[in-house]
């Protein structure tokens, strides 16, 4: 009996010293296995903090070219002494200014805004041989900007690793580049999915054969009036206007009172080398010929409800004209019908835009019916600017002293992707004449290009 407990005891001390060494070996086994993963998720959550960095910055660079390249395509295309190399400079400054306001891994992203640093400037050139198109520096009328940014140790400024005392790599180095490009071969209007055409459906007398009269008050439009009023017994012109799109733009006759800070948004009354066009809408029981400026409907279906939303928001998908997803500009005129003036609640809803640059257009030939500013109205051509003020008179008509402006807008349809020849008929319901080519001077597209 004694015995056999002895024997008992020693193997129960026996087994309990080998599970002791078994649970030690599975502890250790256990801790090892625990650092490889801790390892690898180290590992995993850092390569997706960098890729997250890398992401940001690319953004970061995406934002700044397209800063930049809408410095490219500014007012200051529209005056004569155009001064490149300060627009260059504000084009940087603009783009290095966005690019700050993005965070990279949490602390701003910072470009070398210096001339040699990492906004560049050029132009596309196609080779016919590869088929590419190759960016090629230079300062002389460029329609590009290259945007590079580095985050790196070389620079100072390399992304803190997310879990760097884990693996023991501190630091990385990140870099992104982005190109953004402006072309004006415009031929079209195309909304976006989330993103209206930011038309203003406003038509001015564009000029030329039977439109464009001098008035008798000198010659840069200063207190001048209507006609004369016998412009009833001419049903082949527009009436005696004294003011129209070619003579006061086109031609520079308009006043130059008022200037636009396109950094600022804030209008004074002081020149600044782009001059102004006085329209005024048709007088209540006058003769509507007499009137520059036409307010009108894209569809004879729209209420006054969406001619007030097109006004503030532009045309969306459903407000294209004759419910088509683009409107041609080089496919002859469009003829749509015009408002009975600018009056009730619109001088107000016009007001809110002051400053806002919006595409507009231009007509030549306008057939009234009656004598209340309604009738059908030719559009010939598609311009930008902004109004600047807006008067109502004692007559019920409205007088807006408009400027003509840069516009660059995703919305705009290209030669290059319209998919279709220049030449030919349309078959489009409204519109009629000869197709043409559209270099504008007023719209372009700015898009990311790499």
């Amino acid at each position: 009996m004694i015995v056999r407990r002895q024997d008992t005891l020693r193997q129960r001390q026996t087994n309990r010293v080998q599970n002791s060494k078994r649970r030690g070996s599975m502890a250790l086994a256990a801790m090892m296995s625990l650092l490889v993963i801790v390892g690898g998720v180290a590992v995993a959550l850092d390569r997706l903090w960098l890729d997250s960095a890398q992401t940001e910055l690319e953004a970061a660079v995406e934002a700044a070219a397209l800063r930049g390249g809408q410095f490219l395509a500014c007012d200051d295309l529209l005056r004569p002494e155009s001064d490149i190399a300060a627009r260059l400079e504000r084009a940087r400054e603009a783009a290095g200014d966005i690019a700050s306001k993005n965070l990279i891994a949490g602390n701003p992203v910072e470009l070398d805004i210096t001339p040699e640093g990492d906004i560049r400037f050029g132009r596309l050139v196609h080779r016919g041989r590869t088929g590419d198109d190759v960016f090629l520096e230079t300062n002389d009328r460029p329609t590009s900007v290259v945007v590079r940014a580095v985050h790196s140790r070389a620079r100072n400024n390399p992304v803190a690793m997310f879990l760097k005392s884990v693996i023991g790599n501190k630091e990385a180095d990140v870099a992104a580049l982005s190109e953004a490009t402006i072309d004006n071969q415009v031929v079209g209007l195309q909304p976006l999915a989330d993103v209206p055409v930011p038309v203003l459906p406003i038509a001015i007398l564009r000029g030329g054969s039977g439109g464009d009269r001098r008035g008798e008050d000198g010659p840069r439009g200063e207190g001048r009036r209507h006609g004369n009023g016998d412009a009833n017994d001419r049903g082949d012109d527009e009436g005696n206007l004294s003011e129209s799109w070619t003579s006061q733009i086109d031609d520079r006759e308009g006043g130059d009172q008022y200037r636009f800070d396109e950094l600022t948004g804030q209008i004074t009354e002081e020149p600044d080398g782009i001059p102004e066009i006085r329209v005024r809408s048709a007088v209540r029981r006058g003769n509507p010929k007499q009137a520059n400026v036409h307010l009108f409907v894209v569809n004879q279906s729209s209420s006054l409800q969406q001619l007030v939303s097109q006004v503030r928001s532009g045309w969306s998908e459903s407000d294209m004209p004759g419910h088509l997803s683009t409107m041609r500009l080089d496919e002859g005129s469009h003829e749509f019908e015009t408002v009975n003036g600018i009056n009730g609640s619109m001088p107000q809803v016009l007001r809110e835009l002051i400053g806002e640059c919006r595409i507009l257009f231009l007509y030549d030939r306008f057939l009234p019916a009656g004598r209340s500013g309604a009738g059908r109205i030719q559009i010939e051509q598609a311009v930008a600017g902004r109004i600047l003020s807006v008067t109502e008179l004692d007559d019920e008509c409205c007088e807006l002293i408009i400027q003509p402006g840069v516009l660059t807008t995703r919305t705009a349809l290209l030669a290059s992707e319209s998919g279709s020849s220049t030449t030919g008929s349309s078959t489009q319901s409204g519109v009629v004449g000869a197709p043409r080519q559209l270099a504008n001077r007023y719209i372009y597209k700015l898009q990311i290009t790499n």
